[in-house]
């Protein structure tokens, strides 16, 4: 964990600590005294941490509402404690320790787990997602990144995008395709008519720096010869200065803002089927990571109908600039949710670059990009930010209290924004905020250590760690063999002492079928052997950086007990300790002991949210969204005229940065 950062961060409500030892808790009912040579055994016991077997004899506790039992528990406490079984009461842990020892809190109405010999670990904390955003996604046509031409783009478009409207559609409502694969892909806005001449359409691209649009989206947004290119973006035009319809980074924007809104009653549906997926992952904390006021207003929404049944930390939307009204704005929202049960909204989101891949380049490197012969060019990525004022803004937002959570792809942003960090350290002194720098997917060597020293978490996303078209392709010929090496450090962060968490930053990755296929358990494997595990990659078997492997108890860590601590969670969450709220996921197989190459393999059987099962795989028929995206996959084959591939497609538009609309 960060220097100077203690395991249990906050201090804990009396109700919150009341049941402190990991065996059970001796709550009664309230007629009865506990015997003081009794009381003396069970402290004697406490402080012995998991003891041998009690005998309860007429001294039974108060029956536990949920106990599992009968598996391996790893409580991830400091200590890094085992045992079998672990009993709940109400929204509470309260006893950890072996079957026997918990035998005595069940009751006649007590829900028993037979674990079976499976796993129990804390519920998995995902600290860099976007579950309001991509729940919208879940509404739109989806090509999955797989490869297609204009014309099967345009022939899905008609038979599976357009099909889908039960009634006649109002000639200004758009037409949607998201994850396009841009690699290769040229189409204009004539080309696009096609699909419709009289609906707007819009083509988003995997890689989120890319949008086509037709002709009625142009018209609508206003652009034409005369329009000038937004900071941070690009209009495709023609010989002639007509823009072509294709639109790059903050230029997609144009069209983004003007996209008609889903209602609330929409958005609330779709991301109640999102964190229907997000759950059955294992997942029952959240880090929203972009978060807009209209997500919070989707999770109010559900927390009020009883359905949110997820902890969501709020990275607060905000531009990079010194400007009282904002931070005003920021401080009334963390107000606003200050005592609300299940969402906090301590953080803000900053953006300071872009993305890597070629041909976008917009994430900011020391050094410059390479041209296509291996030459130096005078491309150094984007720069969304003027030092002076990230400084500013930093050292404010600091002062207030908030966490900072910044993308940064580039190695030059990095080093920025630790610079920023140290001068707010040096205006501020130390302080307890838990900031965090995402993504890490170049870092210099030289700031390494400055992670430990400033007290900055490592938010990594470990699964793209690997060696596929995105890291090798699009861009190890365009950066130096010295800068390639360090992408996606998290062995090297790691050792200088650097604390690291996990994210997907979901719906970023895609697979034909899966709406989420980076999970915990996926990214745990890829960061342990750092080698892609697709068959059909042409890189399958080989390594990226085979030095920056991390160990998967520090991976189980990152995505649960450092994860707590960096959402100021910890004092509640994140490991498996009397007193603590009960969130846990269940495992088909212990990961510290499966296969490095079959940890995706690894399954969630149960997921329980404050003392509550919300996930059963045994009982759990395919979700509509599911069978949906699986329809369409068969559709896509058949266009692509091959077998669909099965690695993952990547959609960075939760990268994309300034100039984008959340909707």
């Amino acid at each position: 964990m960060p220097a100077g950062q203690s395991a249990d961060h906050s201090e804990a409500s009396a109700t919150e600590r009341k049941e402190t030892s990991i065996v059970p808790s001796q709550q009664r009912t309230p007629f009865r005294r506990i015997p003081f040579k009794f009381a003396a055994s069970v402290a004697v016991l406490a402080l012995g941490g998991l003891a041998g077997c009690l005998g309860w004899g007429d001294d039974r506790p108060e029956p536990a509402t949920m106990v599992l039992r009968g598996g391996t528990v790893r409580t991830m406490d400091a200590q890094g404690r085992t045992a079998t079984a672990v009993a709940v009461r109400g929204e509470r842990i309260v006893a950890v320790g072996s079957d026997a020892e918990v035998s005595g809190y069940i009751g006649h109405d007590t829900q028993v787990i037979e674990l079976k010999g499976r796993t129990l670990l804390p519920g998995f904390i995902d600290s860099h997602i976007h579950p309001a955003m991509g729940a919208e996604r879940l509404a739109q046509c989806s090509v999955d990144g797989v490869a297609l031409g204009v014309d099967e783009i345009v022939a899905y478009a008609l038979s599976d995008c357009l099909p889908t409207e039960p009634q006649p559609v109002p000639a200004g409502k758009w037409i949607e395709i998201a994850n396009v694969n841009p690699t290769n892909f040229v189409a204009t806005a004539a080309d696009l008519d096609r699909i419709s001449a009289t609906r707007p359409v819009a083509l988003h691209g995997i890689d989120g720096h890319t949008e086509w649009v037709n002709s009625k989206a142009l018209q609508l947004a206003g652009i034409t010869a005369v329009t000038v290119d937004p900071p941070g973006g690009q209009i495709e035009r023609d010989a002639h200065g007509n823009p072509t319809g294709f639109l790059k980074d903050a230029a997609q924007g144009l069209v983004d803002s003007i996209i008609p809104p889903l209602t609330l009653d929409e958005r609330v549906a779709l991301a109640q089927q999102a964190l229907d997926i997000i759950r059955s992952k294992g997942i029952t904390s959240v880090q929203d990571a972009w978060a807009s006021e209209s997500a919070l207003q989707v999770y109010e929404t559900l927390e009020a109908a009883g359905t949110l049944k997820m902890r969501v930390r709020a990275a607060l939307m905000s531009d990079i600039v010194d400007d009282e009204a904002e931070y005003q704005r920021l401080i009334g929202l963390r107000a606003k949710y200050a005592t609300h049960p299940l969402i906090q909204a301590d953080a803000v989101k900053i953006f300071s670059d872009g993305v890597i891949e070629y041909p976008t380049q917009t994430a900011a490197m020391i050094k410059p990009y390479l041209d296509e012969h291996g030459q130096p060019t005078t491309n150094h990525g984007g720069r969304y930010f003027d030092q002076a004022v990230l400084n500013r803004y930093v050292a404010r937002l600091d002062k207030e209290g908030f966490t900072i959570h910044t993308h940064s792809i580039g190695d030059y942003t990095t080093h920025a924004v630790l610079d920023a960090l140290e001068v707010a350290k040096q205006a501020n002194g130390a302080t307890d905020n838990r900031h965090q720098i995402a993504h890490l997917q170049i870092v210099d060597p030289a700031d390494f250590a400055r992670f430990k020293a400033l007290g900055v978490y490592a938010n990594m996303q470990l699964f793209w760690a690997q060696p596929d078209e995105y890291s090798i392709d699009a861009v190890q010929p365009y950066i130096l063999p010295e800068t390639h090496r360090y992408m996606y450090p998290a062995g090297s962060l790691k050792a200088a002492g650097a604390t690291l968490v996990g994210g997907s930053d979901w719906p970023v990755d895609a697979l034909p079928g899966d709406p989420m296929p980076n999970t915990p358990m996926s990214a745990t494997q890829i960061a342990v052997t750092r080698t892609g595990p697709f068959a059909d990659s042409p890189y399958v078997g080989q390594t990226l950086h085979a030095e920056e492997v991390v160990p998967v108890a520090d991976m189980i860590a990152a995505y649960t007990v450092n994860a707590a601590q960096a959402l100021r969670l910890d004092s509640k969450v994140g490991t498996i300790e009397v007193g603590k709220l009960a969130d846990f996921v269940v495992l088909d197989h212990d990961p510290y002991t499966t296969p490095a190459d079959q940890l995706m393999q690894v399954a969630v059987t149960h997921t329980v949210f404050n003392g509550g099962l919300v996930y059963d795989a045994a009982n759990l028929a395919a979700s509509s969204t599911v069978a949906r995206r699986q329809r369409a996959a068969t559709t896509l084959q058949a266009l692509a005229h091959k077998a669909l591939p099965q690695r993952v497609w990547r959609d960075h538009s939760t990268h994309a940065g300034p100039g984008h609309a959340a909707h």
